[in-house]
């Protein structure tokens, strides 16, 4: 059985198609879009217009473009179908997406922040067919589906655009502003309980858009990172303080001392213990408590009877 890739998973590198639900918010997504409507029924709300999209045409939208799906209900033509494509270039990596070949599609692209209508017709057909054969598998086969379909794609003329001033809420130092923004309010509070739906207020965003958006920019779920961040403070605290154990883990806000000394293990290799006993040569200048004086010194005595 093939693997599903789901957008806002550590598994999802490339590009995710699913179904469309309706969205009571508007959403800041960090993919690029491609909305698909298979039926009559489909309304976009872009910006501060709605469209109402008809079968077949395509509409393609930059990250973080804010956009809201809605359908008629009900609709006397039965159920409504509509595809909504995430893809994203990271995993192509910036030479490829720089080379002479890439250029037509990466002009495209950069329009789609102006949000690109394409009219349905038999100019689109192949851009539908390769879609019909795009799977969320690992199979690399995918890959060259979305590259062909972006090629056909880049090769047509929009119908129209569909935002005609460009707010650029994507541009690069905008992002750079929200990770960093991120990353400090982490770094400042790791003794708190963190959670996504925590750090998505703080952005404005849907939780499932916050994730996308973490991870499609730091290369990390934010669960993996904020373990990673709470373990990395640790260890300093286990050089520089006299600390104990249970302190530290509390201190970079895990829940119990087991939790911290499975996670710190599974980074580290080593338990926090052994971590702060094969560090004992940089804590010479640290005053140690009781807590960890006999320790210490037992170790210190173990290293001088091996020399010896």
């Amino acid at each position: 059985m093939t693997q599903r890739v789901i957008a806002n998973t550590p598994k999802f590198l490339m590009f995710d198609l699913q179904k469309v639900e309706e969205t009571e918010h508007m959403i800041f997504g960090a993919d690029f879009i491609l909305i698909r409507p298979k039926t009559a029924g489909c309304i976009l709300h872009l910006a501060n217009n709605n469209y109402r999209l008809r079968s077949r045409q395509l509409v393609l939208l930059a990250p973080f473009n804010p956009f809201r799906l809605k359908f008629d209900s009900p609709h006397p033509a039965g159920p409504i179908d509509c595809d909504v494509l995430h893809f994203r270039l990271n995993a192509l990596g910036q030479t490829f997406v720089d080379s002479v070949q890439f250029k037509p599609i990466k002009a495209m692209l950069d329009d789609a922040k102006h949000g690109l209508l394409f009219a349905a017709g038999e100019q689109t057909t192949p851009v539908h067919q390769y879609l019909d054969k795009m799977e969320n598998t690992f199979e690399f086969t995918q890959v060259l589906n979305l590259l062909s379909l972006l090629e056909i794609l880049s090769q047509l003329s929009p119908q129209t655009h569909l935002i005609e001033q460009c707010f650029e809420i994507s541009n690069i130092k905008r992002t750079e502003n929200r990770v960093s923004l991120v990353q400090q309010y982490i770094a400042d509070n790791l003794a708190e309980p963190l959670s996504v739906t925590l750090l998505a207020e703080k952005l404005h965003m849907a939780d499932s858009t916050f994730s996308r958006f973490f991870h499609a920019n730091l290369g990390i779920t934010f669960r993996q990172y904020l373990i990673e961040q709470r373990v990395r403070q640790a260890a300093r605290y286990l050089v520089t303080t006299d600390w104990t154990i249970a302190r530290i883990g509390s201190e970079v806000g895990f829940s119990s001392l087991s939790n911290f000394n499975a996670k710190f293990k599974s980074l580290l290799r080593v338990t926090p213990r052994e971590y702060r006993a094969n560090h004992i040569d940089m804590r010479k200048d640290i005053e140690v408590s009781k807590a960890v004086t006999g320790q210490l010194q037992k170790q210190v005595a173990e290293v001088m009877m091996v020399s010896a």
